[in-house]
C-alpha cells in the first residue's frame, strides 16, 4: 500500500505541474522588456540588473620560474556525416507529419493573452501613410479571425490609428503567449519515435560515407622523390 501511495503521489504532482502554463509577456514601445513566466511566478529577463563594479584587486606578482604549458590532447570529434538537403527536407516531413494531430490541440490550448497592441501609422508622404493604413486594416481584419480559431485568444486588441504628422510607424503594447507544461511534454514524446527512426534511415542512408572530421592521408615523400629520380 505505501508504494502504491508513493505512485499515486508522484503522478498526482505530474498532473499538476501539466496544467501549469509556461510562457513570456513582451512589452515594447519606449523600453522593451521581457519577461517569463511559470504558474503564478513572474521573473523579468530583459533588461537585466545593472551590476555593480567589482573593486579592483591589485595584480598578482608573478612566479620568477615559468611552468611549462602542458600540450592538450585534441578532443574526438563524432563521425557524424553532414546532412543533405533531401535529409533536411525529409526530417521536416517526419516532424510535421508526427505533429499535425499534437500541435493542432496544443496551438488550441496556446493563450495569447495580454494582446494589447496599437500602431500608430505615418510616412514622409501622406499618400503612403493612407495606403499603409488601408493595408494593415486588411490584413488585420483578413488575419485575426484565423488567429483567433487556431489559438486561444481571450481577449483581443489590436488598434490601429493614422498620424499624418509622423514621419515613420510606431507600435506600442504588451503581448503575452502561454502554453501549458503538459501540452510541451506531450510534443517532446511524439517526438522522440519518428525522429529516432529519421535517425537510424540517416545512417543507415550514409554508412559507407567517409566522416567529414578526418584528413586527406599525408603521400609520402619519399616515393614521390625516388619517382622523380
Amino acid at each position: 500500500m505505501t508504494a502504491l501511495k508513493i505512485i499515486g503521489i508522484i503522478l498526482l504532482i505530474f498532473l499538476l505541474l501539466g496544467f501549469l502554463r509556461l510562457g513570456a509577456v513582451v512589452s515594447f514601445g519606449e523600453e522593451l522588456r521581457v519577461r517569463l513566466r511559470l504558474g503564478v511566478l513572474k521573473l523579468t529577463v530583459f533588461p537585466g540588473k545593472e551590476k555593480k563594479p567589482k573593486k579592483e584587486k591589485p595584480p598578482k606578482e608573478e612566479k620568477a620560474t615559468e611552468e611549462e604549458p602542458k600540450e592538450k590532447k585534441p578532443k574526438k570529434a563524432l563521425s557524424i556525416p553532414k546532412p543533405t538537403l533531401d535529409d533536411i527536407l525529409d526530417l521536416l516531413e517526419t516532424a510535421l507529419a508526427a505533429l499535425r494531430a499534437t500541435a493542432r490541440r496544443a496551438c488550441r490550448r496556446t493563450r495569447i493573452d495580454p494582446l494589447d497592441v496599437t500602431v500608430t501609422v505615418g510616412t514622409y508622404d501622406p499618400a503612403d501613410t493612407a495606403v499603409l493604413f488601408g493595408a494593415l486594416n486588411a490584413a488585420v481584419f483578413a488575419l485575426m479571425p484565423k488567429v483567433e480559431e487556431t489559438f486561444d485568444v481571450p481577449d483581443p486588441g489590436i488598434h490601429l490609428r493614422i498620424d499624418y504628422e509622423r514621419e515613420l510607424p510606431m507600435a506600442v503594447g504588451t503581448l503575452g503567449v502561454s502554453l501549458r507544461l503538459g501540452d510541451l511534454f506531450a510534443i517532446a514524446f511524439t517526438l522522440i519515435l519518428p525522429l529516432g527512426k529519421w535517425f537510424l534511415r540517416f545512417k543507415k542512408a550514409h554508412k559507407h560515407d567517409a566522416p567529414a572530421h578526418r584528413a586527406a592521408p599525408e603521400k609520402n615523400t619519399n616515393d614521390t622523390e625516388q619517382k622523380s629520380a
